[in-house]
Protein backbone atom coordinates (compact mmCIF):
# COMPACT_ATOMS: atom_id res chain seq x y z
CA UNK A 1 0.00 0.00 0.00
CA UNK A 2 1.37 3.35 -0.97
CA UNK A 3 1.87 6.20 1.43
CA UNK A 4 -0.88 8.18 -0.32
CA UNK A 5 -3.42 5.41 0.28
CA UNK A 6 -2.39 5.13 3.94
CA UNK A 7 -2.81 8.87 4.51
CA UNK A 8 -6.20 8.78 2.73
CA UNK A 9 -7.46 5.96 4.99
CA UNK A 10 -6.30 7.89 8.07
CA UNK A 11 -8.31 10.90 6.96
CA UNK A 12 -11.44 8.90 6.02
CA UNK A 13 -11.54 6.55 9.04
CA UNK A 14 -12.63 9.15 11.66
CA UNK A 15 -15.28 10.50 9.30
CA UNK A 16 -16.66 7.04 8.57
CA UNK A 17 -16.60 6.12 12.26
CA UNK A 18 -18.49 9.28 13.24
CA UNK A 19 -21.00 8.68 10.42
CA UNK A 20 -21.58 5.11 11.59
CA UNK A 21 -22.01 6.27 15.18
CA UNK A 22 -24.50 8.96 14.08
CA UNK A 23 -26.47 6.38 12.11
CA UNK A 24 -26.42 3.98 15.05
CA UNK A 25 -27.67 6.66 17.45
CA UNK A 26 -30.40 7.64 15.00
CA UNK A 27 -31.47 4.00 14.68
CA UNK A 28 -31.61 3.58 18.46
CA UNK A 29 -33.53 6.81 18.84
CA UNK A 30 -35.96 5.72 16.14
CA UNK A 31 -36.37 2.30 17.81
CA UNK A 32 -37.06 3.93 21.18
CA UNK A 33 -39.69 6.12 19.53
CA UNK A 34 -41.41 2.95 18.28
CA UNK A 35 -41.73 1.52 21.78
CA UNK A 36 -42.57 4.60 23.81
CA UNK A 37 -43.58 7.42 21.48
CA UNK A 38 -43.61 10.89 23.00
CA UNK A 39 -45.45 13.78 21.39
CA UNK A 40 -44.68 17.35 22.28
CA UNK A 41 -46.83 20.31 21.37
CA UNK A 42 -46.06 23.89 22.31
CA UNK A 43 -48.67 26.63 22.11
CA UNK A 44 -48.19 30.41 21.88
CA UNK A 45 -48.58 32.43 25.04
CA UNK A 46 -51.47 34.45 23.67
CA UNK A 47 -53.58 31.29 23.54
CA UNK A 48 -53.20 30.49 27.23
CA UNK A 49 -56.83 31.20 28.03
CA UNK A 50 -57.71 27.91 29.64
CA UNK A 51 -58.07 27.34 33.32
CA UNK A 52 -55.88 24.49 34.43
CA UNK A 53 -54.77 20.99 33.58
CA UNK A 54 -56.63 20.00 30.47
CA UNK A 55 -59.73 22.07 31.12
CA UNK A 56 -61.48 23.79 28.29
CA UNK A 57 -62.89 27.25 28.88
CA UNK A 58 -66.37 27.67 30.25
CA UNK A 59 -69.14 28.72 27.99
CA UNK A 60 -68.46 32.23 26.70
CA UNK A 61 -70.90 34.63 28.26
CA UNK A 62 -71.32 38.36 27.81
CA UNK A 63 -69.08 40.35 30.08
CA UNK A 64 -70.94 42.80 32.27
CA UNK A 65 -70.12 46.46 31.85
CA UNK A 66 -69.79 48.84 34.76
CA UNK A 67 -71.07 51.70 32.58
CA UNK A 68 -74.30 49.85 31.78
CA UNK A 69 -74.70 48.88 35.43
CA UNK A 70 -74.42 52.54 36.54
CA UNK A 71 -76.97 53.59 33.91
CA UNK A 72 -79.45 51.06 35.27
CA UNK A 73 -78.85 51.94 38.91
CA UNK A 74 -79.46 55.64 38.28
CA UNK A 75 -82.65 55.11 36.30
CA UNK A 76 -84.26 52.00 37.82
CA UNK A 77 -82.01 51.22 40.76
CA UNK A 78 -84.80 51.41 43.35
CA UNK A 79 -86.57 48.50 41.67
CA UNK A 80 -83.36 46.45 41.36
CA UNK A 81 -82.71 46.73 37.62
CA UNK A 82 -78.94 46.56 38.12
CA UNK A 83 -79.30 43.35 40.12
CA UNK A 84 -81.30 41.73 37.34
CA UNK A 85 -78.60 42.86 34.90
CA UNK A 86 -75.90 41.26 37.08
CA UNK A 87 -77.87 37.98 37.26
CA UNK A 88 -78.99 38.43 40.88
CA UNK A 89 -82.75 37.93 40.45
CA UNK A 90 -83.34 37.32 44.16
CA UNK A 91 -81.91 40.70 45.03
CA UNK A 92 -83.83 42.29 42.18
CA UNK A 93 -87.12 40.94 43.55
CA UNK A 94 -86.17 42.11 47.04
CA UNK A 95 -85.50 45.65 45.77
CA UNK A 96 -88.85 45.71 43.95
CA UNK A 97 -90.83 45.00 47.12
CA UNK A 98 -88.68 47.13 49.45
CA UNK A 99 -87.87 49.97 47.02
CA UNK A 100 -84.16 49.33 47.19
CA UNK A 101 -84.17 48.29 50.89
CA UNK A 102 -85.87 51.60 51.73
CA UNK A 103 -83.31 53.45 49.62
CA UNK A 104 -80.40 52.37 51.79
CA UNK A 105 -79.44 49.42 49.60
CA UNK A 106 -79.60 51.59 46.49
CA UNK A 107 -77.31 54.20 48.12
CA UNK A 108 -74.74 51.58 49.18
CA UNK A 109 -74.80 49.96 45.73
CA UNK A 110 -73.65 53.25 44.20
CA UNK A 111 -70.28 52.73 45.91
CA UNK A 112 -69.95 48.95 45.65
CA UNK A 113 -71.19 48.58 42.07
CA UNK A 114 -67.66 48.00 40.63
CA UNK A 115 -67.26 45.13 43.08
CA UNK A 116 -70.66 43.67 42.09
CA UNK A 117 -69.74 43.82 38.39
CA UNK A 118 -66.43 42.11 39.11
CA UNK A 119 -68.16 39.35 41.07
CA UNK A 120 -70.74 38.89 38.29
CA UNK A 121 -67.99 38.39 35.70
CA UNK A 122 -66.24 36.00 38.07
CA UNK A 123 -69.41 33.91 38.38
CA UNK A 124 -69.68 33.80 34.58
CA UNK A 125 -66.23 32.21 34.39
CA UNK A 126 -66.46 29.96 37.45
CA UNK A 127 -69.96 28.62 38.00
CA UNK A 128 -68.92 26.94 41.24
CA UNK A 129 -69.05 30.33 42.98
CA UNK A 130 -72.68 31.09 42.13
CA UNK A 131 -74.04 30.04 45.53
CA UNK A 132 -71.26 31.57 47.63
CA UNK A 133 -72.43 34.06 50.24
CA UNK A 134 -70.93 37.51 50.33
CA UNK A 135 -70.01 39.46 53.46
CA UNK A 136 -71.02 42.80 51.91
CA UNK A 137 -74.47 41.43 51.06
CA UNK A 138 -74.85 40.11 54.60
CA UNK A 139 -74.02 43.49 56.16
CA UNK A 140 -76.33 45.25 53.73
CA UNK A 141 -79.20 43.03 54.90
CA UNK A 142 -78.18 43.39 58.54
CA UNK A 143 -78.83 47.14 58.40
CA UNK A 144 -81.59 48.14 58.54
CA UNK A 145 -83.64 44.96 57.95
CA UNK A 146 -81.49 42.69 60.08
CA UNK A 147 -83.77 43.33 63.02
CA UNK A 148 -86.34 41.30 61.04
CA UNK A 149 -83.80 38.53 60.42
CA UNK A 150 -83.12 39.19 56.73
CA UNK A 151 -79.42 38.36 57.03
CA UNK A 152 -80.23 35.01 58.66
CA UNK A 153 -82.54 34.05 55.81
CA UNK A 154 -79.74 34.97 53.42
CA UNK A 155 -77.19 32.87 55.35
CA UNK A 156 -79.33 29.70 55.28
CA UNK A 157 -80.62 30.04 58.83
CA UNK A 158 -84.40 30.25 58.42
CA UNK A 159 -84.98 29.25 62.06
CA UNK A 160 -83.07 32.26 63.37
CA UNK A 161 -84.73 34.40 60.71
CA UNK A 162 -88.21 33.53 61.94
CA UNK A 163 -87.12 34.01 65.55
CA UNK A 164 -85.71 37.46 64.79
CA UNK A 165 -88.89 38.29 62.88
CA UNK A 166 -91.10 37.49 65.87
CA UNK A 167 -88.86 39.03 68.56
CA UNK A 168 -87.43 41.95 66.57
CA UNK A 169 -83.91 40.60 66.65
CA UNK A 170 -84.03 39.20 70.20
CA UNK A 171 -85.28 42.62 71.32
CA UNK A 172 -82.37 44.28 69.51
CA UNK A 173 -79.66 42.46 71.46
CA UNK A 174 -79.12 39.66 68.96
CA UNK A 175 -79.18 42.15 66.13
CA UNK A 176 -76.32 44.15 67.72
CA UNK A 177 -74.29 41.02 68.47
CA UNK A 178 -74.57 39.92 64.85
CA UNK A 179 -72.64 43.04 63.84
CA UNK A 180 -69.47 41.33 65.06
CA UNK A 181 -70.27 37.72 64.15
CA UNK A 182 -71.41 38.19 60.55
CA UNK A 183 -67.95 37.29 59.11
CA UNK A 184 -68.10 33.99 60.99
CA UNK A 185 -71.68 33.38 59.87
CA UNK A 186 -70.75 33.99 56.21
CA UNK A 187 -67.80 31.59 56.44
CA UNK A 188 -69.99 28.99 58.09
CA UNK A 189 -72.68 29.35 55.42
CA UNK A 190 -70.15 28.86 52.61
CA UNK A 191 -68.69 25.76 54.26
CA UNK A 192 -72.07 24.31 55.12
CA UNK A 193 -73.27 21.39 53.04
CA UNK A 194 -77.05 21.25 53.20
CA UNK A 195 -77.44 17.53 52.49
CA UNK A 196 -80.14 16.81 55.04
CA UNK A 197 -83.29 15.47 53.46
CA UNK A 198 -86.38 17.61 53.86
CA UNK A 199 -89.35 16.16 55.73
CA UNK A 200 -92.97 16.58 54.66
CA UNK A 201 -94.22 16.87 58.26
CA UNK A 202 -91.80 19.71 59.01
CA UNK A 203 -92.82 21.54 55.86
CA UNK A 204 -96.51 21.27 56.78
CA UNK A 205 -95.76 22.48 60.32
CA UNK A 206 -93.99 25.57 58.96
CA UNK A 207 -96.89 26.18 56.59
CA UNK A 208 -99.26 26.76 59.52
CA UNK A 209 -100.30 30.38 60.07
CA UNK A 210 -98.79 32.83 60.61
CA UNK A 211 -95.44 31.31 59.54
CA UNK A 212 -96.70 29.84 56.27
CA UNK A 213 -98.24 33.13 55.16
CA UNK A 214 -94.80 34.70 55.65
CA UNK A 215 -93.11 31.98 53.56
CA UNK A 216 -91.39 29.95 56.32
CA UNK A 217 -91.88 26.65 54.48
CA UNK A 218 -90.26 28.05 51.34
CA UNK A 219 -87.17 29.09 53.28
CA UNK A 220 -87.07 25.58 54.76
CA UNK A 221 -87.27 24.04 51.26
CA UNK A 222 -84.36 26.19 49.98
CA UNK A 223 -86.61 28.50 47.96
CA UNK A 224 -85.54 31.89 49.36
CA UNK A 225 -86.94 33.94 46.45
CA UNK A 226 -90.43 32.55 47.00
CA UNK A 227 -89.94 32.98 50.72
CA UNK A 228 -89.31 36.69 50.23
CA UNK A 229 -92.27 36.99 47.87
CA UNK A 230 -94.55 35.38 50.45
CA UNK A 231 -93.16 37.60 53.19
CA UNK A 232 -93.90 40.86 51.38
CA UNK A 233 -97.16 39.78 49.74
CA UNK A 234 -98.56 37.78 52.68
CA UNK A 235 -98.42 34.45 50.94
CA UNK A 236 -99.14 35.87 47.46
CA UNK A 237 -102.29 37.48 48.82
CA UNK A 238 -103.16 34.24 50.60
CA UNK A 239 -103.70 32.36 47.34
CA UNK A 240 -100.18 30.94 47.18
CA UNK A 241 -100.33 29.86 50.83
CA UNK A 242 -103.64 28.05 50.21
CA UNK A 243 -102.34 26.32 47.05
CA UNK A 244 -99.18 25.18 48.85
CA UNK A 245 -101.24 22.98 51.15
CA UNK A 246 -102.19 20.87 48.16
CA UNK A 247 -98.81 20.79 46.41
CA UNK A 248 -96.56 20.47 49.48
CA UNK A 249 -95.53 16.83 48.69
CA UNK A 250 -94.37 17.95 45.25
CA UNK A 251 -92.37 20.85 46.71
CA UNK A 252 -90.65 18.54 49.22
CA UNK A 253 -89.82 16.04 46.48
CA UNK A 254 -88.26 18.78 44.35
CA UNK A 255 -86.22 20.07 47.29
CA UNK A 256 -84.82 16.59 48.01
CA UNK A 257 -84.00 16.11 44.34
CA UNK A 258 -82.00 19.35 44.36
CA UNK A 259 -80.15 18.23 47.47
CA UNK A 260 -79.27 14.87 45.93
CA UNK A 261 -78.42 15.94 42.37
CA UNK A 262 -78.01 19.70 42.53
CA UNK A 263 -80.20 22.47 41.21
CA UNK A 264 -80.43 22.09 37.44
CA UNK A 265 -82.33 25.35 36.98
CA UNK A 266 -85.58 23.73 35.84
CA UNK A 267 -88.73 25.87 35.91
CA UNK A 268 -92.17 24.51 36.77
CA UNK A 269 -95.58 25.26 35.34
CA UNK A 270 -97.36 25.43 38.72
CA UNK A 271 -94.97 28.12 40.00
CA UNK A 272 -95.34 30.14 36.81
CA UNK A 273 -99.15 30.02 36.87
CA UNK A 274 -99.20 30.91 40.56
CA UNK A 275 -97.17 34.05 39.89
CA UNK A 276 -99.26 34.86 36.81
CA UNK A 277 -102.55 34.63 38.70
CA UNK A 278 -101.62 36.38 41.96
CA UNK A 279 -99.26 39.17 40.91
CA UNK A 280 -101.18 39.78 37.67
CA UNK A 281 -99.58 42.51 35.52
CA UNK A 282 -96.29 42.90 37.43
CA UNK A 283 -94.47 40.51 35.07
CA UNK A 284 -93.12 38.42 37.95
CA UNK A 285 -93.53 35.17 36.02
CA UNK A 286 -91.29 36.57 33.26
CA UNK A 287 -88.56 37.16 35.82
CA UNK A 288 -89.10 33.60 37.05
CA UNK A 289 -88.73 32.27 33.49
CA UNK A 290 -85.47 34.18 32.99
CA UNK A 291 -86.98 36.84 30.76
CA UNK A 292 -85.99 40.00 32.68
CA UNK A 293 -86.50 42.25 29.66
CA UNK A 294 -90.13 41.22 29.32
CA UNK A 295 -90.54 41.40 33.08
CA UNK A 296 -89.46 45.04 33.18
CA UNK A 297 -91.67 45.82 30.17
CA UNK A 298 -94.72 44.31 31.86
CA UNK A 299 -93.89 46.06 35.13
CA UNK A 300 -93.78 49.47 33.46
CA UNK A 301 -96.74 48.97 31.11
CA UNK A 302 -99.01 46.96 33.45
CA UNK A 303 -98.73 43.79 31.41
CA UNK A 304 -98.98 45.60 28.06
CA UNK A 305 -102.27 47.05 29.12
CA UNK A 306 -103.47 43.66 30.36
CA UNK A 307 -103.52 42.18 26.88
CA UNK A 308 -100.11 40.58 27.20
CA UNK A 309 -101.06 39.14 30.58
CA UNK A 310 -104.15 37.44 29.11
CA UNK A 311 -102.22 36.04 26.16
CA UNK A 312 -99.50 34.70 28.45
CA UNK A 313 -102.13 32.78 30.39
CA UNK A 314 -102.83 30.77 27.24
CA UNK A 315 -99.22 30.26 26.20
CA UNK A 316 -97.67 29.66 29.63
CA UNK A 317 -96.88 26.03 28.84
CA UNK A 318 -94.89 27.08 25.79
CA UNK A 319 -92.98 29.69 27.79
CA UNK A 320 -92.02 27.17 30.47
CA UNK A 321 -90.95 24.55 27.91
CA UNK A 322 -88.89 27.10 26.01
CA UNK A 323 -87.17 28.22 29.21
CA UNK A 324 -86.28 24.65 30.19
CA UNK A 325 -85.08 23.83 26.69
CA UNK A 326 -82.71 26.80 26.62
CA UNK A 327 -81.50 25.95 30.11
CA UNK A 328 -80.75 22.34 29.08
CA UNK A 329 -78.87 23.47 25.97
CA UNK A 330 -76.81 25.84 28.08
CA UNK A 331 -75.97 23.11 30.58
CA UNK A 332 -74.91 20.71 27.82
CA UNK A 333 -72.74 23.35 26.19
CA UNK A 334 -71.07 24.11 29.51
CA UNK A 335 -70.43 20.42 30.05
CA UNK A 336 -68.87 19.96 26.61
CA UNK A 337 -66.63 22.98 26.94
CA UNK A 338 -65.50 22.41 30.52
CA UNK A 339 -64.67 18.69 30.25
CA UNK A 340 -61.69 17.18 28.46
CA UNK A 341 -62.34 13.61 27.41
CA UNK A 342 -59.39 11.32 26.71
CA UNK A 343 -60.64 8.77 24.20
CA UNK A 344 -59.07 5.87 22.39
CA UNK A 345 -58.49 7.69 19.11
CA UNK A 346 -56.89 10.81 20.55
CA UNK A 347 -56.67 13.48 23.17
CA UNK A 348 -57.25 17.20 23.41
CA UNK A 349 -54.06 19.10 24.02
CA UNK A 350 -54.35 22.44 25.74
CA UNK A 351 -51.67 24.85 26.97
CA UNK A 352 -49.94 24.14 30.21
CA UNK A 353 -46.62 24.43 31.93
CA UNK A 354 -44.70 21.19 31.63
CA UNK A 355 -47.73 19.02 32.33
CA UNK A 356 -47.69 15.39 31.23
CA UNK A 357 -50.27 12.64 31.01
CA UNK A 358 -50.28 9.11 29.62
CA UNK A 359 -51.87 8.82 26.18
CA UNK A 360 -53.14 5.92 24.11
CA UNK A 361 -50.85 3.12 22.94
CA UNK A 362 -48.41 3.71 25.76
CA UNK A 363 -47.38 7.14 24.54
CA UNK A 364 -46.93 10.27 26.61
CA UNK A 365 -48.41 13.69 25.96
CA UNK A 366 -46.03 16.46 27.01
CA UNK A 367 -47.63 19.85 27.35
CA UNK A 368 -44.61 22.01 26.70
CA UNK A 369 -43.77 25.50 27.75
CA UNK A 370 -45.26 28.28 25.57
CA UNK A 371 -43.07 29.13 22.62
CA UNK A 372 -43.44 32.25 20.55
CA UNK A 373 -41.06 31.13 17.77
CA UNK A 374 -43.00 28.31 16.14
CA UNK A 375 -41.50 26.79 12.94
CA UNK A 376 -44.89 26.71 11.20
CA UNK A 377 -46.92 29.95 11.04
CA UNK A 378 -50.23 28.10 10.84
CA UNK A 379 -49.63 26.78 14.36
CA UNK A 380 -49.79 30.33 15.69
CA UNK A 381 -53.51 30.42 14.83
CA UNK A 382 -54.39 27.15 16.56
CA UNK A 383 -56.05 27.20 19.96
CA UNK A 384 -57.12 23.59 20.47
CA UNK A 385 -55.33 20.66 18.89
CA UNK A 386 -56.50 17.12 18.35
CA UNK A 387 -53.49 14.83 18.40
CA UNK A 388 -54.28 11.67 16.41
CA UNK A 389 -52.41 8.95 18.25
CA UNK A 390 -53.49 6.16 15.91
CA UNK A 391 -52.20 7.89 12.80
CA UNK A 392 -48.96 8.96 14.47
CA UNK A 393 -48.40 5.53 15.98
CA UNK A 394 -48.91 3.79 12.62
CA UNK A 395 -46.35 6.13 11.09
CA UNK A 396 -43.93 5.21 13.85
CA UNK A 397 -44.53 1.45 13.42
CA UNK A 398 -44.65 1.33 9.59
CA UNK A 399 -43.10 4.54 8.25
CA UNK A 400 -42.50 3.08 4.79
CA UNK A 401 -46.25 2.55 4.30
CA UNK A 402 -46.90 6.20 5.10
CA UNK A 403 -44.24 7.43 2.66
CA UNK A 404 -41.86 8.33 5.49
CA UNK A 405 -38.31 6.98 5.72
CA UNK A 406 -36.58 6.38 9.07
CA UNK A 407 -33.98 9.03 9.91
CA UNK A 408 -31.02 6.67 9.25
CA UNK A 409 -32.31 5.60 5.82
CA UNK A 410 -33.26 8.87 4.16
CA UNK A 411 -32.99 8.66 0.38
CA UNK A 412 -32.86 11.23 -2.37
CA UNK A 413 -31.75 13.91 0.02
CA UNK A 414 -31.09 17.30 -1.43
CA UNK A 415 -27.49 18.33 -1.15
CA UNK A 416 -27.17 21.87 0.23
CA UNK A 417 -25.42 24.42 -1.88
CA UNK A 418 -21.69 24.54 -1.28
CA UNK A 419 -21.51 20.94 -0.03
CA UNK A 420 -20.28 17.81 -1.75
CA UNK A 421 -22.24 14.59 -2.14
CA UNK A 422 -19.70 12.57 -0.13
CA UNK A 423 -20.27 14.63 3.02
CA UNK A 424 -22.58 13.11 5.67
CA UNK A 425 -26.02 14.70 5.67
CA UNK A 426 -28.19 15.30 8.72
CA UNK A 427 -31.72 13.92 8.64
CA UNK A 428 -34.45 16.55 8.95
CA UNK A 429 -35.65 17.07 12.49
CA UNK A 430 -39.22 16.62 13.64
CA UNK A 431 -39.58 20.39 13.76
CA UNK A 432 -39.18 20.58 9.96
CA UNK A 433 -42.51 18.87 9.44
CA UNK A 434 -45.68 19.63 11.39
CA UNK A 435 -47.06 16.70 13.40
CA UNK A 436 -50.33 15.02 12.26
CA UNK A 437 -52.81 17.11 14.08
CA UNK A 438 -56.01 18.83 13.06
CA UNK A 439 -58.05 21.59 14.60
CA UNK A 440 -61.14 20.50 16.51
CA UNK A 441 -64.48 22.20 16.52
CA UNK A 442 -66.06 21.15 19.88
CA UNK A 443 -69.55 21.75 18.49
CA UNK A 444 -69.05 19.24 15.65
CA UNK A 445 -66.58 16.68 17.00
CA UNK A 446 -68.40 13.60 18.27
CA UNK A 447 -65.45 12.55 20.46
CA UNK A 448 -66.55 15.15 23.01
CA UNK A 449 -69.93 13.48 23.55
Amino acid sequence: MSKGQESFQQRVAPTAASQNSNQQSQRSAYTSQQTTPTYVMTVPVEHQVYGGQGQLPAEPTSKKSIVEAYILIWILGLVGAHHFYLRRPGWGALYIFTFGLAGWGWFVDLFRLPYLVKEANKRNKDHNTINEKNISDAYLLWFPFGILGFHHFYLKKPGFGILYLLTLGFFGIGWLVDLFRIPHLVKEANEQQDNKEKQLCTAYALCLPPFGILGAHHFYLNRPVFGLLYFFTFGLLGVGWFVDWGRMPVLVKRANKHIAYGDDGERFLDDAYLLWFTLVVTGSYHFYLRRPGWGMLYLLTFGLGGVGWLVDGCRMTCLVNECNKLNEEKRQTMFLRRRVRYIEQGSVISPGSGLQSTGSYGGTVAWGQPNQSMPHPQQQQQQVYFFNYQQHYQQQQHPQQQGIQPPAYQENQTVPSGATSDQPQTAPSCRDQPPPYSQVNPKQDTHFM
